[in-house]
């Protein structure tokens, strides 16, 4: 009888552990994503003094957003994540933002991290 209630518990505690990953793969579905979403690995491709703006446009794609500040060109490539089911994920808001010489080459690349409270 004790063999039986340790199998039972056992089975079901491998049921649960299922359904929940089952429930995490419907909620990335149901997920709305908005923009480009640019990775740290492909930001850590991109060198500064190296890489030029055809390299950026090869790799993700051109910028939704670009301005002229300060002498540089600023491309900007927003992205949002909102998670469908809540305390399934974490909501996110941030920008991939890089500044371009006069001569097109890479000076600076970084993320702007927004808010990723239940509301963004």
């Amino acid at each position: 009888m004790k063999k039986l209630s340790v199998f039972a518990a056992a089975t079901l505690s491998v049921v649960l552990l299922s359904g929940c990953a089952g429930v995490q793969k419907v909620a990335n579905k149901l997920d709305a994503k908005s923009g480009t979403h640019v990775t740290q690995e492909q930001l850590a491709t991109f060198v500064k003094g190296k890489t030029r703006q055809e390299d950026v446009i090869k790799a993700i794609g051109y910028p939704p957003t670009k301005n002229e500040v300060s002498g540089k060109e600023v491309w900007s490539y927003p992205y949002s994540l909102i998670t469908a089911l809540p305390f399934v994920g974490e909501n996110q808001s941030e920008t991939t933002v890089f500044e371009f010489d006069k001569a097109g080459v890479l000076t600076n690349a970084y993320k702007a991290v927004g808010s990723t409270n239940g509301i963004l």
